[in-house]
Parts: C-alpha cells; sequence; structure tokens
C-alpha cells in the first residue's frame, strides 16, 4: 500500500511540476515568501491546479471515498504546496460523496502538516463543516478544544477560525458562549497569526452574535491585540467602530 501511495505521490508531483515548467521563478519564490511556507512552491495559478484534477490522475475512481483516502496519504506524503492543494480541491468538489465519519477520522490530522495560512484557513473550511453538522459535532469540538492549548500555533489558530470559517456559509452557529471561552485565552498570543484568528473569529460571531460580540470586545478592549482588532471590527457600523477606538485610545 505505501508504495501505491508513493508511486500516486509521485505521478501528481510530476504532473504539476511539468505544468510549472514555464512559471516565473522569481514569482514562485515571492509566492513561497507570502504564503510563509517550508513547502515546495511551484507557482501554479489556482486554475491550473482545478484543471489537473479536472483532467484527473491513475488513482481516481467513481467511489470518491477511495480517492479520497489515497489523497489523504499523499497528502500527508507530499512536500509540494500545490499538491497538498489538490487534496483540499478534490473534497471541495466531492465532500458528499465521502462519510463526515471518514472526513473526521483524516482531517483533522492534516494539521500536523500545515505550516502556512493558505492551508490553515482551507482546512478551516471543511472542520468548520464537521462542527455544523450534529453526527459529528460533539468529536469535533472535542478536539478543538484541546488544540486550543496546544503549543503548535496553527493548532491553536484552528481553534477559532473552524468555529465559524465565514458564518454567512453556515446554517448553524456555535454557542456564543463556546466562542468566548476559546477566544479569551489566546487574547494575547505572541503569534501573528493567531491574532489575526482571533480578530477573524471575533468579526464572524459578530456577524452572528453582534450585541454578545461587541460586548465582548468591549470588556476586553485593552486586552485585544491592534491585529486583532483591526479585523474583528471590520463588519461593524462606524458609530461602534468609534465608539470602540475612542475606548482603545482612554
Amino acid at each position: 500500500m505505501k508504495l501505491a501511495i508513493s508511486k500516486y505521490t509521485k505521478e501528481v508531483e510530476d504532473t504539476l511540476t511539468q505544468l510549472s515548467q514555464k512559471n516565473d521563478k522569481e514569482k514562485a519564490a515571492q509566492l513561497k515568501k507570502y504564503i510563509g511556507t517550508n513547502l515546495n512552491v511551484l507557482g501554479l495559478v489556482t486554475k491550473a491546479q482545478v484543471d489537473a484534477h479536472k483532467k484527473g490522475f491513475s488513482f481516481y475512481s467513481e467511489e470518491k471515498e477511495t480517492t479520497f483516502l489515497i489523497y489523504h496519504e499523499i497528502y500527508m506524503q507530499s512536500a509540494v504546496f500545490e499538491v497538498k492543494n489538490l487534496a483540499f480541491i478534490f473534497l471541495d468538489k466531492n465532500h458528499k460523496y465521502v462519510p463526515l465519519k471518514i472526513q473526521l477520522k483524516s482531517l483533522p490530522l492534516w494539521i500536523k502538516q500545515v505550516d502556512n495560512w493558505a492551508h490553515s484557513d482551507g482546512l478551516s473550511k471543511f472542520l468548520s463543516r464537521l462542527i455544523e453538522n450534529d453526527s459529528t459535532k460533539k468529536d469535533m469540538l472535542a478536539i478543538i478544544k484541546k488544540w486550543n492549548t496546544s503549543k503548535n500555533l496553527w493548532e491553536r489558530r484552528q481553534s477559532l477560525v473552524s468555529l465559524y470559517y465565514y458564518s454567512r456559509t453556515k446554517k448553524q452557529h456555535v454557542d456564543f458562549e463556546l466562542t468566548q471561552q476559546l477566544v479569551l485565552p489566546l487574547l494575547s498570543d505572541n503569534e501573528y497569526y493567531v491574532q489575526k484568528a482571533v480578530g477573524w473569529t471575533l468579526r464572524e460571531s459578530y456577524n452572528v452574535y453582534p450585541k454578545q460580540t461587541y460586548s465582548f470586545i468591549a470588556t476586553n478592549i485593552k486586552k485585544i491585540t491592534s491585529t486583532a482588532f483591526t479585523t474583528c471590527i471590520e463588519k461593524m457600523t462606524e458609530q461602534e467602530k468609534q465608539n470602540l477606538k475612542l475606548n482603545r485610545k482612554k
């Protein structure tokens, strides 16, 4: 099985590398820096990645679950940014055909391979669906709560962004009390990307619980970093923004 997976990983890596032969290497290096990853970045635009998925690979089959499980192993093996992206692209197109229990077993493991905001945000999209669904919510939230106190900055970030992702895409939302419980310990986190997650989560929480979120921000106005503050007030009224800004200056 391992040999088969290695063969499939090489197939995807070779295909994408071939597609990237004419790419501007300097732009690829700039993208790598922008993403902030240690992975090899080929510089393939999203359309080229999607087209590669549409064309398919030798391991693609009618059994979407089987193909996903192969992609899971490829994701865990490959050190190429765009190859990992293809696992996200495949799941995005086929998530309805992959049982939630299989996703719950596999996707939390992907966080161990995350070293950049792009993959972190991509993973949040699918983890938030597991939180939204009644059959997987309890187990996924148990994992989220563990990540909240992790030494791994990407797990701490994931424990927040996965709560809402983009709240407008959700029919069900977590309780505000849980949001508060998970945000509070990370208000003073030293990592930039965790602070961005604090801001993002409060912004999306405001969309769902405007009064409670505004009150939370007002109460903790001195604890919220400038990085988080700029993001968390984005969707507020101008009057609310001004009131909070004045309180920060006092």
